[in-house]
């Protein structure tokens, strides 16, 4: 069926053991325009990581949007009225438009604004994985505002995409449904000719008018809004700005407000100002100037430890910055009696606030994520020393301290990989946490909120593409081998992608399985597969793209199919039947025949024996069952266009089968279904005389 043809091939989707990264950056904080994760400058606003990927993912997969959702995207939305009336007017004549601008200019926005004016019974995200060809004529819903989401930079339209969407309008007219394609100018400017009547170029609210639309918001702690909106360090910052970067100017602002609300001596607006550009330049200058002039590492690490655990006790802080200190080999000089600064003066250095019930805060903006992220620029070397220390204070302090401190470096380790594009950091958390029973889930989250991002996701998805394919180390800092705890994760993490991007998520498990062999990594596969295709909406793509597989030219897509094959046939329902045998089935499913026959041609494996065990198993309990279950061994050992009975997959059977049950000396139910079987497959060969089959010992 053909469809939107965008960028054919993809590290998602290809071949290459080691995959593109892009270099670490120093690049400005991202602004994309796009509804997904979102990262709160000083605190995470009441709304975890985990709970942000499961509304991203919920919109990748094509679920309509609530009503709630579009509103709060909506809140703080500048419309031009000229430029929204000229894209209406291009729906209603075509039922297709395509915005297309840079980064951050409000395209998504725009396009929710559009099709929740044409009173539409539901707005949806086209479902589609990543460069793959979209299927516009699959969208059947009718009465529906579909968004077809292109911005990813390196999405590229190829020839032929503009005549397409001209030929969907009939299509969509019928289903009285609408479509608003987002892409960036380069790739329409590639197909413009083909569709010039369905492009519009999206001019972006001014900046200024963007943050006065995000600050007039009735939220607490901002009474004044245009004073903000009026001063001239303000002004010139996003006199040119694009909506997005706004956006993000107003969060700062927000949180600038409420922790000088909260602090014991509130600072005049002309200072707050001051603090709210440094924040958005990453407090980088300001750090850089304290750091050259307190060159002492105990202070140092009492900054760093302050910051992670921003807001608790003091004697909390001062503790965990000894520890710091001992993690990274940078031992204090010790002291006599009271030589040396207390927390008063340490507080008082790193710039913090000693409150009345003596915990220890920062009362600047993004000043403690800036704090962590100088370190981490800094100090590379010391990115798995740190992520160490993290992992033990959030595990070993009560869970108030413990679970925030947690959410907090899970949010600034994404923050920091998406904007940089260095996955050092994420690598070093995502493992270290993942080895700790306490953070497994958080690893989860952070694996799981690089991958589904519009913009950084790409490089996310190869990265863990190419740890999966890496042999197992128990080591966790071994950068070229892919730790087990890390692996264990990552299949956690798959199976909540799996849902948005189910191809890329099958890959990656079935790397993981042929690239592993410890147990624990494997059952996490086996797991995660199990969670796939307990979704009914995603076994038609995973027998899809095995199916593909089992006979690819690449012998490792063929080892990748038969091992998540295996993982899913040695699964049971609660019934204790495959869960790719129906209990009421009768029939062969050829999708699971050609399944056996790919794992017959792999040979004897524990994977093999143990899904051949739970067959005949289910066939010595479930007598109804019994037939199908012969017959399908007897027909993969059976070339299906040939005929050809292949002697190897009879010789591996054969072994599978005396290792189920053994000779004995007397029959039992398990000897009789074994001879059972056996006498079957020399029945099922159609040489005369059973010439080439092999003699049952």
């Amino acid at each position: 069926m053909p469809g939107t043809d965008t960028k054919a091939q993809s590290p998602d989707n290809d071949d290459d053991p080691t995959p593109t990264i892009h270099p670490d950056t120093a690049t400005a904080a991202r602004t994309d325009d796009h509804p997904g994760i979102h990262q709160s400058v000083h605190q995470n606003d009441g709304t975890v990581i985990g709970v942000q990927n499961i509304n991203e993912i919920r919109r990748l997969r094509g679920t309509p949007l609530s009503a709630e959702w579009i509103a709060a995207r909506l809140e703080a939305y500048v419309p031009d009225d000229e430029q929204v009336t000229a894209i209406a007017t291009l729906l209603s004549l075509h039922r297709v438009v395509v915005l297309h601008a840079p980064a951050g200019t409000g395209r998504y926005t725009t396009a929710l604004h559009v099709l929740a004016d044409h009173k539409t019974a539901a707005i949806r995200q086209v479902r589609r994985e990543p460069y793959e060809r979209a299927d516009l004529e699959g969208l059947k819903d009718e009465d529906t505002g579909w968004i077809l989401d292109l911005r990813d930079e390196e999405e590229t339209l190829h020839t032929g995409a503009g005549h397409h969407l001209r030929e969907i309008e009939t299509h969509l007219r019928t289903t009285r449904s609408y479509l608003v394609v987002l892409t960036h100018p380069d790739a329409w400017t590639h197909v413009a000719d083909e569709a010039r009547e369905l492009g519009h170029t999206l001019k972006p609210a001014r900046g200024l008018d963007a943050l006065r639309a995000h600050l007039a918001q009735p939220r607490p702690g901002l009474d004044e809004p245009d004073q903000w909106c009026t001063n001239p360090g303000i002004e010139k910052n996003l006199d040119t700005a694009v909506p997005a970067e706004a956006a993000r100017w107003a969060r700062i602002i927000r949180a600038a407000v409420a922790l000088n609300t909260a602090a014991t001596d509130p600072q005049p607006t002309d200072k707050l100002v001051e603090a709210v550009i440094s924040s958005a330049r990453s407090w980088r200058s300001d750090l850089l100037k304290w750091h050259t002039t307190h060159t002492d590492s105990s202070h140092r690490n009492y900054l760093l430890a302050t910051a992670v655990l921003d807001g608790a006790p003091a004697e909390t802080i001062y503790s965990a910055h000894g520890e710091l200190g001992q993690k990274l080999n940078d031992i204090p000089q010790p002291t006599d009696g009271q030589q040396g600064p207390g927390i008063i003066e340490l507080t008082h250095t790193i710039g913090a606030d000693l409150t009345p019930d003596d915990r220890i805060c920062f009362r600047n903006p993004g000043y403690a994520e800036a704090v962590v992220d100088y370190f981490w620029v800094d100090r590379p070397h010391h990115a798995a020393a740190f992520t160490q220390w993290t992992a033990h204070q959030a595990a070993s302090l009560p869970s108030e301290l413990g679970s925030p401190l947690a959410e907090r470096v899970t949010q600034w380790a994404t923050h920091y990989t998406l904007t940089k594009r260095n996955f050092t950091i994420l690598r070093a958390v995502a493992t270290h946490w993942a080895n700790s029973r306490h953070l497994q889930e958080h690893a989860q989250d952070l694996l799981v909120a690089a991958a589904v991002d519009p913009t950084a996701g790409r490089p996310a998805r190869d990265r863990y593409l190419a740890w999966a394919k890496a042999p197992d180390t128990s080591d966790l800092t071994d950068s070229k081998n892919t730790p087990t705890a890390l692996k264990k994760t990552l299949a956690g993490a798959l199976a909540q992608l799996g849902p948005a991007y189910p191809k890329i998520a099958l890959k990656r498990l079935s790397e993981l399985a042929v690239h592993t062999t410890d147990s624990d990594v494997a059952n996490a596969v086996g797991d995660a597969l199990t969670a796939l295709w307990d979704q009914p909406t995603l076994q038609d793509t995973i027998r899809t793209t095995l199916t593909s597989w089992y006979t690819a030219a690449q012998p490792h897509h063929t080892a990748a199919a038969r091992r998540a094959f295996l993982h899913l046939a040695n699964r049971t329902s609660p019934g204790s039947t495959p869960l790719l045998l129906h209990p009421n089935d009768s029939e062969l499913h050829t999708w699971t025949l050609n399944g056996w026959r790919c794992a017959l041609d792999g040979g004897s494996s524990a994977a093999f024996h143990a899904a051949f065990a739970a067959w005949l198993d289910t066939a010595l309990a479930h007598t109804g069952l019994r037939p199908t279950i012969i017959t399908t061994f007897t027909e993969a050992v059976v070339d299906p266009d040939s005929r050809t009975y292949l002697a190897p997959r009879f010789l591996t059977l054969n072994h599978a089968a005396y290792r189920w049950e053994p000779a004995r000396d007397q029959p039992n139910a398990r000897t009789q279904l074994r001879d059972e079987l056996l006498l079957a497959l020399r029945e099922a060969d159609p040489a005369p005389l059973h010439s080439h089959a092999p003699t049952i010992a």
